[in-house]
């Protein structure tokens, strides 16, 4: 791969899974992105997209990283394929929740009665680490952090590697206009995927349930000078054919809903 940052969509669809001949083009898996970059292979949320793994090479270093802990974003989890190697080495980060380590939350939401083993009793060698922005993975990695405005928070990640960058900005609600600091940390970026998960008509009542609105997530965009956007979190009620339909109406290039399985390569 050299000095290549391909992102792979494992899935992007918001909220809840779903399935149906409806939903083959953009697909019904929830949130989880495949970042791959020299030895490294990060994945950003593990909602039941993460299932769609294609394996991962046993001389690369897997990395998970958590925006946040809600239940489509961890969903994935148990099913990941590489969770069930016999000592395969897998770093899952994510930040303390009033005062609950990302261990001890995502133990107890996979533990009976609702699950019948926890995480960590899975055959791989999985290590919790806490969350501490930025930080850096091998020589050539920098991980850097925004807060994004979501009920019980949510982090949104930046992944740069050799020159390039990914910002990845799920589950973030924008208010008449972005923040300040979001636009900052999402300056130039290179490739940039953005919560659009209502329509304007639909926000309304949709305040404070943590998304933003395709106009917003267009309007980020040209405030960032950002070199081409993927529209993520898709409403779990947003058919193929709605979709296309609303791709046609944006009138900006390098801008589209991101389909499940697709990869760009920077």
């Amino acid at each position: 791969m050299g000095d290549e940052l391909r992102l792979t969509v494992l899935g992007a669809r918001g909220s809840v899974p779903i399935s149906g001949q409806q939903y083959d083009i953009f697909g019904g898996a929830t949130s989880s992105y495949l970042i791959e970059a020299g030895e490294h292979a990060i994945f950003l949320d593990a909602g039941n997209g993460i299932i769609n793994s294609p394996p991962v090479d046993e001389d690369k270093n897997i990395t998970i990283l958590m925006s946040h802990t809600h239940l489509d974003h961890i969903i994935g989890l148990p099913f990941f394929p590489e969770l069930s190697k016999k000592d395969r080495y897998i770093d899952f980060y994510g930040a303390d929740i009033e005062g609950h380590s990302i261990a001890k939350l995502i133990e107890e939401a996979f533990s009976e009665p609702y699950w019948p083993l926890t995480i960590g009793a899975y055959p791989s060698n999985f290590h919790y680490r806490q969350l501490k922005l930025p930080m850096t993975l091998g020589d050539d990695i920098e991980i850097t952090g925004v807060k994004l405005r979501h009920p019980g928070g949510c982090i949104g990640f930046g992944i740069s590697y050799k020159g390039k960058r990914i910002v990845y900005l799920t589950d973030y609600e924008m208010l008449d206009e972005p923040d300040e600091e979001v636009v900052e940390f999402s300056k130039d970026a290179d490739l940039l995927l953005c919560d659009a998960q209502y329509l304007d008509e639909e926000f309304a009542s949709k305040k404070g349930f943590g998304h933003s609105t395709i106009s917003k997530a267009l309007s980020l965009f040209k405030m960032t000078g950002a070199g081409q956007m993927l529209l993520v979190h898709h409403d779990p009620k947003r058919s193929d054919e709605e979709l296309m339909k609303l791709e046609k109406t944006i009138e900006l290039p390098n801008v589209r809903f991101a389909r499940q399985g697709e990869s760009v390569v920077l």
